[in-house]
């Protein structure tokens, strides 16, 4: 028996939510914006195990660009 996957909600800014309807629409077929976004998470979870992801990332509570 399949288990359900779990749903959540991802809030973007407009040119960030533009960029991934041009992602998206700019294949063909088209993907949906759902397609893309778990793709990309896919891509983090792919790497989860990997020490250099966490420096990639790195620390939230710092200022200015990352």
């Amino acid at each position: 028996m399949r288990k359900k996957p779990k749903r959540f909600s991802v809030s973007v800014s407009g040119v960030d939510y533009r960029k991934l309807q041009r992602i998206a629409h700019s294949h063909r077929p088209a993907f949906s914006l759902q397609y893309i976004v778990n793709w990309a998470i896919q891509g983090v979870l792919d790497r989860a195990d990997d020490p250099q992801l966490l420096l990639e990332l790195g620390n939230p509570l710092r200022k200015g660009p990352r």
